[in-house]
């Protein structure tokens, strides 16, 4: 999962070995963005990294949004899974439990919850007990 931050971070030095390189292909050396026009590059080079790099780092079309089962949770480990109503399991960990139930949900309890595209795969978020 992405957080903004570190997406700006990257960014930021992407950016700035990008344009280094650039002004080190057309001067053959190394240049610290010094005039106005520079700068302006520099801005307009970091402003298309951050966008795409957020536009790639969106979850998959998320769906409006599911019912399933808890099919178990691990209280001491914090995650388990959950059996859409659609039958496949999907797991969820438990910063990605909303409402009362925040640290943990109970096996057969109904909940609701999308599916989005995980680090490892498809996850249940913003889960909430019905």
């Amino acid at each position: 999962m992405n957080s903004l931050p570190k997406i700006l971070i990257i960014s930021l030095l992407i950016s700035a070995m990008a344009f280094l390189l650039l002004k080190y292909i057309g001067t053959s050396s190394l240049v610290i963005p010094s005039s106005i026009t520079e700068v302006l590059e520099f801005v307009v080079l970091l402003a298309a990294i951050i966008a795409a790099s957020v536009i790639s780092s969106k979850p998959s079309t998320p769906s409006k949004g599911e019912t399933g089962t808890v099919k178990w949770f691990n209280l001491k480990k914090g995650y388990g899974f959950i059996t859409r109503d659609q039958g496949d399991d999907v797991f969820v960990h438990y910063r990605n439990i909303q409402g009362k139930s925040r640290r943990a949900i109970s096996e057969g309890q109904r909940v609701k919850f999308i599916v989005i595209d995980g680090d490892k795969g498809l996850q249940a978020d913003e889960v909430e007990a019905i």
